[in-house]
């Protein structure tokens, strides 16, 4: 019994290694790679549609159809992640959806001869890669929470999640400019090879923080001493996950406002992930050219919103705020300054006065996208994946629902205003109610079901 105490002293004045920042470094490529990944059909549609002779309506579906498959995976996946863990899942994941982002590339003419052969194997394919991508956000949150203490957690988040919007502005760019000087196969070969590239070394480089040869004791202990991975991790990917754990911690009100919030925040990103060029055109009557260059503010704006949300919430944690109004401080605040986003109907002759309301709405929308966070302070750690896979699929419904919604009351008004209206009441009713249906984020008590039980 004595023996390790010896072998532990010299640990004891050792200083922390600060690796887990090296894992952030990886999050964040991975998550650039995820976004680039789905953006490479949008930035090669228009030529590929052309080349192949699709429809409008053949192309649409391909589109969709990645989102469709994305949410169908997410909660089997979920429970996948708690079972095998995030080292293995996430690794090939990144390899197979990478693969098949390659293989779109051989969806041409010059493969098959037909434009039915291609659609079906470009069909497929999307179908493929939006299975293969869903284990990214429920992975991230788990390592996350696994790598990172309470009081960096926010900051970490924010740092990866804003990976998505660099991605956008940067490699969109690059990939129009390939589709222009090569050919739009070129792109899903780039992109496919940099995501089996990364997923190889994902593979070699990432393990848990218990597992790590790159972190030392003093490291591990204050992750451990603030919240990050426990002594019981190393059982925590053979632990069981019963349906009735599931049912108990999805039942209680924190997991339903959380939920809302997400949906709420999800709807908002999806305008500007679907409609926002539209309404650059025709809402505002912008040229093409001059919509692209202007659609650059907002999306820098969320990045740096994503940015300072999380900073926001570690800081509020270190001044000593309740764990509990460090996270809605953020969320609350930026779900109800984001409902302004209407206030752009009053100003559709000046664009420049609008864009910059747009802006701001989009700024605050980022900054209170921390459902994740949330989730995480809430979950028991071995169920972050299965329930972090179902407030994904309520993220995506958001994906789903607010397009079509927009589409509906455009072709029944003819004007975007009822549709901004739309946005700005769901984010608003996301908002209040985060406010007043949570009452504490704590770790929900499994124990406490065995409990009810007797």
């Amino acid at each position: 019994m004595m023996e390790p105490l010896k072998n532990s002293s010299p640990h004891l004045n050792q200083k922390p290694t600060r690796f887990r920042f090296f894992i952030l470094v990886l999050l964040f490529v991975a998550t650039a790679i995820n976004y680039m990944d789905r953006a490479n059909l949008s930035v090669a549609g228009s030529t590929l549609q052309k080349e192949l002779g699709l429809t409008s309506s053949q192309l649409g579906l391909l589109f969709s159809a990645f989102t469709w498959a994305y949410v169908f995976a997410q909660i089997p996946v979920g429970w996948l992640l708690d079972r095998i863990g995030p080292r293995r899942l996430y690794g090939w994941a990144i390899v197979l959806w990478s693969f098949f982002t390659l293989i779109m590339g051989l969806s041409t003419h010059h493969v098959f001869t037909t434009t039915t052969a291609s659609f079906i194997m470009l069909l497929i394919c999307r179908m493929l890669i939006g299975i293969t991508e869903a284990p990214g956000y429920p992975s991230n949150t788990k390592i996350a929470t696994l790598w990172f203490p309470n009081n960096e957690r926010a900051r970490a988040t924010s740092i990866y999640s804003s990976a998505q919007y660099i991605g956008l502005a940067i490699f969109t760019p690059l990939l129009s400019l390939m589709v222009a000087k090569i050919n739009w196969e070129s792109v899903f070969y780039a992109t496919g090879a940099v995501g089996i590239i990364f997923g190889i070394i994902w593979l070699i480089l990432y393990r848990d923080p218990q597992n790590s040869k790159h972190v030392n004791k003093s490291e591990l202990d204050y992750i451990k001493a603030n919240g990050g991975y426990d002594s019981d991790q190393k059982q925590a990917n053979n632990q069981k996950i019963t349906f009735q754990e599931v049912l108990y911690v999805v039942k209680h009100r924190k997991v339903w406002g959380i939920f809302f919030a997400q949906f709420a925040a999800a709807s908002t990103l999806y305008f500007f992930l679907t409609w926002f060029i539209v309404y650059l055109e025709q809402g505002l009557h912008l040229p093409i050219a001059k919509a692209g260059f202007i659609a650059s503010l907002p999306y820098l704006m969320a990045m740096a919103g994503v940015l300072f949300g999380g900073f926001l919430s570690d800081s509020l944690l270190k001044k000593g705020v309740s764990l509990t109004a460090a996270r809605k401080i953020p969320i609350v605040s930026g779900l109800i300054i984001s409902s302004m986003i209407c206030l752009a109907n009053f100003f559709e002759d000046s664009p420049i006065i609008a864009v910059i309301i747009l802006s701001i709405a989009f700024f605050a929308n980022a900054y209170s996208n921390m459902g994740w966070v949330a989730l995480g302070d809430v979950l028991p750690k071995k169920m972050v994946g299965t329930v972090g896979g179902i407030l994904n699929v309520t993220g995506n419904l958001a994906g789903i629902i607010s397009p079509i919604i927009f589409g509906t009351l455009l072709d029944k008004t003819h004007s975007f205003h009822w549709a901004m209206y739309y946005t700005s009441a769901v984010a608003l009713l996301g908002g209040i109610s985060f406010l007043l249906i949570i009452d504490k984020l704590e770790i929900i008590d499994l124990s406490k079901m065995k409990q009810n039980r007797h």
